[in-house]
């Protein structure tokens, strides 16, 4: 009966050595695709920061507690449109009157945290293996802990966007850095660490 049991349990144990494993790759896959199409064409800092700001919010309660579910989030949003009906009708001559009515039609979208995830298209097949395998690398590394210096100026990184575009919700924020064709930001910073770094 003692050696079943022994037996059992080892493999219960390989099994989740198992599991542990994979789950650790598709976090790996998930974040060398966030890291390559966010910032595959960016300078080492640029990756390593997109990186950080994926690991950060998976650390966060806001939002999910997994890399993978962090890449894949989507926030619904309501979004107003103008829908216009055209009617005729005829005034006491008989003549014919166009009447246009306008109504407001709330209708929900989901929007993509990171902007590739929206594209209609795969792009696995214009994915550049030489990028991939830096991509790799780097995600890689930050799931060792390595990147201790941009771990320190990247810590509370939570938000990065194009240089080239203005959101809204940029002024409420700490920005950090500018790093290629990014800026990222924080959404606080302590006057101790901001004169740290």
């Amino acid at each position: 009966m003692r050696p079943l049991m022994f037996i059992m349990a080892i493999i219960i144990a390989l099994s989740a050595t198992t599991q542990s494993h994979a789950e650790s790759n598709k976090e790996l896959d998930c974040l060398t695709s966030n890291i390559y199409f966010e910032a595959g064409n960016e300078p080492e800092e640029g990756k390593v920061a997109v990186g950080l700001v994926t690991i950060n919010r998976s650390n966060d309660l806001r939002f999910p507690q997994s890399i993978c579910g962090v890449v894949d989030q989507r926030t619904v949003r309501q979004v107003p449109s103008t829908v216009v009906n055209n009617r005729v009708e005829h005034d006491a001559v008989g003549r014919k009157k166009l009447i246009k009515e306008r109504r407001t039609v709330w209708t929900s979208v989901a929007i993509c945290q990171f902007s590739w995830k929206c594209e209609s298209f795969h792009r696995t097949h214009k994915i550049n293996s030489t990028r991939w395998e830096e991509c790799q690398r780097v995600a890689q590394a930050l799931l060792d802990g390595d990147y201790i210096d941009f771990r320190v100026k990247y810590f509370d990184a939570m938000y990065f966007h194009e240089y080239k575009i203005r959101p809204i919700w940029a002024k409420q924020k700490h920005r950090i850095n500018k790093i290629g064709g990014h800026i990222f930001y924080a959404d606080h910073r302590s006057n101790n660490l901001t004169a740290a770094i």
